[in-house]
């Protein structure tokens, strides 16, 4: 891990998918929250790719819609009625 400033660090990390590129990433950290991720330009494959499902992770982290606790079905099957 590098430190970019005081509140600002790179961290390195791997793509958590099963994919056989397992991409290396940099994600970029400010005051302890990510603000980007991006492919490391080392990696012997991808280069510094990064696919989209894992390019926006730090935007789905954060999202006010992102499911936090379990939901329980409400209405009949398939009628996307949850509480």
């Amino acid at each position: 891990m590098s430190t970019a400033t005081d509140t600002t660090k790179i961290v390195r990390g791997a793509c958590p998918h099963d994919c056989p590129d397992t991409c290396a990433m940099l994600i970029t950290v400010e005051n302890g929250r990510i603000v980007e991720v991006r492919g490391d330009p080392d990696h012997p494959f991808t280069r510094g790719a990064l696919c989209v499902k894992v390019d926006d992770y730090h935007q789905r982290t954060y999202s006010p819609d992102r499911i936090l606790h379990p939901l329980r079905r409400v209405g009949a099957k398939g009628s996307g009625r949850f509480e």
